[in-house]
């Protein structure tokens, strides 16, 4: 595991025990908010904060589709990581980087010196998405629901884009609730499945992936275009990430195997519309992506003698030998 020690980068120990136990770790460790009316030490305000993701990581993507969606391109600047993560120095600002103005990874080299210059004392992993103070050069906040959530609205009065609410008010508790099944049983649901540790736990954790995806393809099965209506939410936003990534690869290189997005029709649908929408589609690098899956670690952390579930396959449609 690389992670950081007390503010020295370490890529060569095994974990300690308390981070060993959580075997994927995506809880931020920097909770500060972005506000707009003066009641936080990080005042909205253009410019001043950079946004460091990688186009490969599931969780990272979802803040790269809320500001595309806010048209926060010229007001929340960009740096895009090097898909691969698993080096001796941890993510990197390499030559894939992709900057808006001002986004030249404010003079880091790699990931972990940002954290160091905002903790030197900082013990943990280094994740992305990570949300940038350029002026107190202090990571703001680095769990991606609370970066999607100030995103959201906390530069309203400078967006481009006032029209599109991802979180509205009436609707909170109902997403937050979806957001929380999303979290559970798809985006960790996934790492679950493909870190299976024997037969045992994978068909177990298949059992949740399977169930939670169907029980959606029904919810979907209404007619609605999204999953609360007509307009995308936040719900939308974490549903789509995973599922973009779900056949090329969650199906065949975590032995997500029972069936592939493109079985499910309104799931399928679902995704479609989603990556229809303004400015989405420049956020899903496949690329990066399958570079970031195919190249690492996960190709060998996935492999560990399980025997993969055998597609479901309605032979009814399939034409007879001979």
């Amino acid at each position: 595991m690389k992670l950081m020690i007390d503010g020295i980068w370490r890529g060569d120990i095994a974990p300690p025990a308390e981070l060993a136990a959580k075997r994927m770790i995506h809880d931020g460790s920097f909770r500060y908010r972005i506000t707009n009316d003066g009641s936080s030490a990080f005042p909205a305000e253009p410019g001043r904060y950079h946004l460091f993701v990688s186009y490969a990581c599931p969780f990272a993507h979802r803040t790269l589709i809320v500001r595309a969606l806010k048209r926060l391109d010229d007001i929340v600047p960009v740096s895009i990581l090097h898909p691969i993560w698993d080096t001796p120095d941890g993510w990197a600002f390499g030559d894939t980087q992709l900057s808006t103005p001002g986004g030249a990874g404010s003079g880091f080299r790699f990931l972990h010196e940002a954290y160091r210059a905002a903790n030197p004392a900082f013990t943990g992993k280094i994740t992305v998405p990570v949300l940038w103070d350029e002026r107190t050069r202090q990571i703001v906040n680095n769990e991606s629901i609370e970066i999607a959530e100030m995103l959201n609205d906390g530069f309203d009065a400078a967006s481009a884009d006032q029209t599109v609410d991802l979180y509205p008010s009436v609707l909170r508790r109902a997403i937050d609730t979806m957001n929380a099944r999303i979290a559970q049983s798809l985006s960790r649901g996934v790492y679950a499945v493909g870190q299976a540790r024997n037969q045992i736990e994978y068909n177990a954790t298949m059992n949740e992936l399977f169930g939670f995806l169907d029980e959606i393809e029904t919810l979907l099965a209404d007619g609605r275009a999204f999953l609360f209506g007509d307009q995308p939410t936040l719900a939308d936003v974490l549903i789509f990430t995973p599922l973009v990534r779900f056949d090329g690869v969650y199906n065949p290189l975590f032995r997500a195997s029972r069936k592939r997005l493109v079985d499910y029709r309104y799931l399928a649908e679902l995704t479609q519309r989603i990556y229809d929408l303004p400015g989405v589609a420049g956020t899903v690098r496949f690329d990066h992506i399958l570079t970031h899956y195919y190249d690492g670690d996960w190709a060998v952390a996935t492999r560990r003698g399980i025997a993969p579930e055998p597609p479901m396959i309605d032979f009814r449609n399939v034409g007879a030998c001979g």
